[in-house]
């Protein structure tokens, strides 16, 4: 109250400074909370937003986060119509034989595959996945009619040009029949 007395006519200014900072602060806060899309994703997809994310653990063990970026039409009953990324950015090292096996082995349990079928797919993704590392990102992006393209640390790696493989592919994390159920919800932003 000393202060008010003593400068009478200080006071409108520093109501004015406080709440110019704190409009600033919300601003920056409002910034912070809404995540900037991967550079490849900006790149790939008009206006992506975050739809979700969650990690997969194995046997209590963090096997990678995997992060959602679609466009504001996305249905997730729909993934296959949709232009979309899914990034993964891995906690353990795995090679790519071990992922485009367990790749098949998943997309196998969601429909049967034809022997013709899951051999080429087999080559397709062993020479579409490199092995990766602990902190290293992979992002799949499905273009619909047109297939995959992968991205390794933000680096165009392969597009595999199959639509059918791209589908059955993505459906791993986005099918309602997933073995990840709960990956998967947090991924369309359905819940926990």
């Amino acid at each position: 109250m000393r202060l008010l007395r003593l400068f009478p006519h200080a006071w409108p200014r520093a109501l004015i400074a406080l709440g110019l900072a704190l409009l600033c602060a919300g601003g920056t806060l409002w910034a912070a909370a809404t995540p900037l899309p991967p550079a490849e994703v900006a790149r790939e997809l008009d206006k992506p937003v975050l739809t979700g994310s969650g990690r997969l653990r194995w046997l209590g063990f963090s096997v990678y986060e995997a992060s959602l970026w679609t466009g504001a039409q996305f249905q997730p009953e729909r993934f296959g119509a949709h232009s979309f990324a899914l990034e993964i950015r891995y906690a353990r090292a795995i090679s790519a034989s071990a992922l485009a096996d367990a790749s098949l082995k998943q997309m196998q349990s969601l429909e049967a595959l034809p022997l013709v079928r899951q051999s080429e797919w087999q080559q397709a993704l062993k020479s579409a996945f490199p092995d990766v590392q602990a902190g290293d990102r992979l992002t799949g992006v499905h273009v619909p009619d047109k297939g995959l393209r992968l991205y390794f640390n933000g680096q165009l790696h392969k597009a595999i040009d199959d639509p059918l493989l791209s589908q059955s592919f993505f459906a791993i994390w986005l099918s309602p029949a997933t073995q990840e159920p709960r990956l998967r919800a947090q991924l369309i932003g359905a819940g926990s």
